[in-house]
């Protein structure tokens, strides 16, 4: 197991809805994966957090979560912690067996307490699509090896503010370029074999926008910032139907479950997964 997606159902504890709203959670959620990690290996924790690039995990926000109405009384908010390399997926996992992260364990999250109720990676009968746990070569090689057929459109569904950096300027838009490039950017860091360069010149060049039904989101980030991101769905359609960057446009597809597109991944935005029917709801 290479890459994890672990998608956590918690409840606030009956305290918390008379706490104040805070604006956002995500650097709160930043810090658990952190402690989750140095719980199950101390040393990965401080290579992982000393590492100067691209960071071998992602986090969402408190997904339901509305700052105008705070924190609910009764209502059940989700969580997503996903990993790109095998160690930090080991480490991950453990914390929602019997870790930090498993059924029953509180979480401190902006100094408010939530209870795990389910932690889901894809194998229960009634799973969320947005848990998953396999290997790059698992995920790889319906694509690789041609045993299944490219679609020349794909459709993304993002549940957390996205936003790609272009000139020192932070763009709420998934345009292909954008989009695909991050996600080669990652799998070509994380994953045993490195795909094309010239991939990224494939999306810009042949992948279109086709359809989407996007809206704006505030994302509140360090130091009292806030970055605005696009929520909603989008479908992108393949101008050139080569089939070997048809196949590479499917595997990043697929690879943005566990990767997330765009900035501030690591801090709660950018979260997303290929979707087939344009809807995609969790």
């Amino acid at each position: 197991m290479d890459l994890l997606s672990l998608w956590l159902t918690v409840k606030p504890l009956p305290a918390e809805a008379e706490s104040p709203p805070v604006k956002g959670f995500g650097r709160a959620v930043h810090a658990v994966i952190f402690e989750a990690i140095r719980a199950a290996n101390p040393v990965l924790a401080q290579t992982v957090h000393d590492a100067s690039s691209l960071k071998p995990f992602t986090v969402s926000d408190l997904l339901g979560y509305d700052a105008q109405k705070g924190v609910e009384a009764g209502r059940v908010y989700n969580l997503r912690f996903t990993a790109l390399t095998r160690p930090v997926a080991q480490a991950l996992w453990a914390a929602g067996q019997e870790g930090a992260l498993k059924a029953g364990a509180i979480l401190q999250l902006a100094e408010r307490g939530f209870e795990v109720t389910n932690v889901d990676w894809g194998e229960a009968e009634a799973a969320s699509p947005w848990g998953c746990a396999m290997s790059y070569e698992s995920l790889s090689a319906p694509w690789l090896l041609g045993r299944q057929s490219p679609s020349y459109r794909l459709a993304f569904r993002f549940i957390s503010p996205t936003a790609f950096k272009s000139n020192e300027k932070h763009v709420p838009l998934p345009m292909p370029g954008w989009v695909f490039g991050s996600l080669l950017e990652k799998w070509n860091v994380f994953a045993p074999v490195a795909l094309p360069p010239e991939a990224r010149r494939f999306a810009e060049e042949c992948m279109a926008l086709s359809g989407f039904k996007l809206s704006s989101r505030a994302a509140y980030v360090k130091e009292g910032g806030v970055r605005v991101g696009a929520v909603g769905m989008a479908r992108y359609t393949a101008l050139n139907k080569d089939r070997y960057w048809l196949s590479v446009m499917n595997l990043l597809a697929d690879f943005a479950l566990f990767a997330g597109v765009g900035a501030g991944t690591t801090m709660g935005l950018g979260q997303c997964r290929k979707v087939s029917d344009g809807k995609g709801s969790p």
